[in-house]
Order: C-alpha cells, then sequence, then structure tokens
C-alpha cells in the first residue's frame, strides 16, 4: 500500500483526525455487528443524501441551504431507521439511539455540504471514500472491544480469550479507551507534517475555495 493511500484510507481519517462522529464511534462498537451496522448506515445516509442535496442545490437558496441540508440526512436517516427495524431487528436493537445521532452527525453535514457544492461526482466519491473509512474504524474497534471484553467475533465464542476478558470494554468507558488508543496509535504512526488531515479540516469548513481566492 503507498503512502498516499494509506495517508487517505487512516491517517487523514476524519473520525481519528477531527474527531467527527465520535459519539456512534464509541457508542455502537460494543460488538462488530453493530459496529459494521452503523459503519454501513452512514455509508448509505451520505451517499443518498448527498446526492439529493447536489441534485437540489439550485433550487435551495443559499440562506436555507443549512436547514434543508439537516432535513434531508434527517430524512433519510429516519427512512433507514424503519427500513432495519423492519428488516434488521437485532441490529436496529444493537444500535439503539446512536443511529438517530447520525441525523446530526458532523461527518455527514461536513461531507456532503462541501462536496455538493461541487457536483455530483464529487458527492458520489466523497460520500463513498469517507463511509468506508468510518466503516473501516468502527470494525476495528468493534473487533477490539468484543474480542477482548467478551472473548468473541461477531457472536462466535473465542475460547482461548474466555479466561482474559476485560468486561469494561464492552461498556461505555470501554468506548472512550478503546477510541483514545486507536487515535493515540493512528497519531503516532503518521510521518509528521505529511498526514496531518488538513486537508480533509479543510474540505469538512467548506473554506477550501475561499482560501484559495485569498491566497
Amino acid at each position: 500500500m503507498s503512502e498516499k493511500t494509506l495517508r487517505n484510507v487512516v491517517a487523514e481519517n476524519p473520525l481519528l483526525i477531527l474527531f467527527l462522529g465520535a459519539c456512534p464511534a464509541m457508542g455502537a462498537t460494543a460488538t462488530v455487528l453493530g459496529a459494521a451496522g452503523m459503519g454501513a448506515a452512514v455509508l448509505v445516509v451520505m451517499l443518498l443524501s448527498g446526492i439529493v442535496m447536489a441534485a437540489l442545490k439550485k433550487v435551495i437558496p443559499a440562506s436555507g441551504r443549512v436547514p434543508a441540508y439537516i432535513l434531508i440526512i434527517a430524512g433519510f436517516v429516519s427512512i433507514l431507521q424503519m427500513l432495519m427495524n423492519a428488516f434488521l431487528p437485532d441490529v436496529y436493537k444493537m444500535l439503539g439511539i446512536y443511529i438517530t445521532v447520525a441525523a446530526v452527525d458532523l461527518l455527514i453535514f461536513g461531507t456532503e455540504e462541501s462536496a455538493a457544492e461541487r457536483g455530483m461526482g464529487a458527492v458520489i466519491a466523497d460520500s463513498v471514500k469517507n463511509g468506508l473509512r468510518f466503516l473501516a474504524v468502527l470494525v476495528v474497534m468493534g473487533v477490539i472491544r468484543e474480542a477482548l471484553g467478551s472473548a468473541s467475533i461477531a457472536g462466535k465464542e473465542l475460547a482461548f480469550l474466555a479466561d482474559y476478558r476485560i468486561p469494561a470494554l464492552t461498556m461505555a468507558p470501554g468506548g472512550f479507551i478503546v477510541y483514545s488508543f486507536v487515535a493515540a496509535v493512528i497519531s503516532k504512526l503518521s510521518p509528521a507534517g505529511k498526514m496531518t488531515g488538513e486537508g480533509f479540516a479543510c474540505a469538512a469548513a467548506g473554506i477550501c475555495e475561499k482560501n484559495e481566492e485569498v491566497a
């Protein structure tokens, strides 16, 4: 894997650099299935809401875009909640209130607002890229918390870890602990000055173009 690919996938991951989406990352990763479900849900919401936002950007006046975008995202989250409750009730129960939090998640809003201004192609590319980044980190956290906290992976028991379980990792404090360690490891392994996440921070804030004009 090249350094550029590694930087895009891991070291510039907005979840680890800007801590966007940290709440569901810590709350929905007690199990691998819960983590994968949350990651997939966020990816779908980002993609669908981004497409709609890009399609309507010329119709919605600039002064009303923020509330309109929030309503679009919230609408897709609500639809996804109902579908998951109907067809994936077990995953829905695992996610609980954290799927609702996605409606006001800055990871989704920042990515979609910025991409929508640049067209449909940018929306699809950014949504898939950041959705997969989010999914990857959540699955890693889910594996760590479930394996060490419950001695299982996706519900399948790991007998060799049964005597070494750390139940606290499956609770709320465990989410903070594992998330902090993952972020710290990525920060430590990232070459100084090369993997800072500034590019995504600029895009999420929607100021890239402005900065370029000033320069």
